[in-house]
């Protein structure tokens, strides 16, 4: 007859039963404990007075401010502030460049005196057609622009366009059409008249823009510096010492201020702009960007003086 297989060891299997068990209950308290951990860190971190620092969402420069209360939304409000500061930066640069605008040679070194023979007459009107469809793209971009402006902002520089457009379109016809030097001459001394007109026409949108979104940046410097100021008023009666705060909250009220008085008056000026004026002239263009370029600085130490200015808030009480 053919053996069984002896029995395991009794006291083999309940070892090893014993040791699997333990193995299991020690994971288990393992788990707990760390769960139990992360529950005190989360209620730790609600008490009072206790600030953490929370991932912000994202944000853009068109954003509204926050309506509530807590520092983390203070924080949220300059990231919203920050982003129009470097649209506002951009802007600058955009319309600085704008400003930088040169005119393409257009027949330089001909003449009344000079022989122009056919071929060169061609090259010459090449030339000129270049520096006019140049003016046109220019034109066109500006004219894309004028859907972000105000309605009585809008038209008059849609107007404005439209006319340069036309003249530009018509000086172009005109030159390709000329079959003498003279005729070409004409056409090129007109062609040199008209790029104030389009220098003015194309800028003043740039600024317009600019002006009106440094506006409302500005709008929302002053709405987050009267949350800073309940802030310290809350804290002073709480009996905290605000003062090196309040010293900081005014020297940033004092750029708002600053940034606000520029803004509008270029704002002001630049809307008056209008073809043929003395406003329309190059150096009086480049001074109206120049006050804005002052807001812009005014509005980024505000910027810089609210870091100060939350951190301090962030430890009261």
């Amino acid at each position: 007859m053919k053996k069984m297989p002896a029995p395991l060891n009794p006291g083999l299997a309940s070892r090893t039963q014993r040791g699997a068990a333990m193995i299991v209950g020690t994971v288990i308290i393992v788990i707990l404990l760390l769960a139990a951990a992360g529950f005190g860190y989360v209620a730790l971190t609600q008490k009072e007075g206790v600030q953490l620092q929370v991932e912000t969402p994202e944000v853009g420069a068109d954003d509204l401010l926050t309506t509530g209360k807590s520092n983390n939304e203070l924080l949220i409000d300059r990231l919203i502030v920050q982003a129009g500061l470097k649209r506002d930066g951009q802007q600058q640069k955009t319309t600085n460049e704008v400003l930088d605008d040169e005119a393409l040679p257009v027949g330089d070194g001909v003449t009344t005196s000079t022989t122009v023979e056919a071929s060169r007459l061609s090259q010459l009107q090449t030339e000129f057609i270049s520096e006019s469809d140049r003016r046109l793209k220019k034109l066109d971009a500006a004219m894309a622009l004028t859907g972000k402006l105000p309605v009585e902002q809008k038209t008059s520089s849609q107007k404005y366009i439209n006319d340069e457009i036309t003249a530009l379109t018509g000086l172009k016809a005109k030159s390709a059409a000329e079959t003498a030097r003279d005729g070409f001459l004409t056409d090129r001394d007109d062609l040199d008249k008209e790029y104030v007109n389009y220098l003015m026409v194309v800028t003043q949108v740039y600024l317009l823009q600019w002006a009106n979104d440094q506006t409302i940046l500005g709008e929302k410097v002053n709405v987050l510096g009267g949350k800073f100021q309940e802030r310290l008023n809350s804290a002073s009666n709480s009996g905290e010492s605000i003062a090196a705060a309040q010293t900081q909250l005014n020297s940033y009220q004092s750029d708002k201020t600053a940034a606000k008085d520029n803004t509008a008056k270029a704002l002001e000026n630049i809307a008056k702009v209008q073809p043929g004026t003395f406003s329309a002239n190059k150096a009086v263009l480049e001074q109206y960007a120049n006050q804005l370029s002052t807001a812009n600085a005014s509005l980024k130490r505000a910027t810089d003086t609210s870091v100060t200015i939350i951190t301090q808030i962030k430890t009261y009480k």
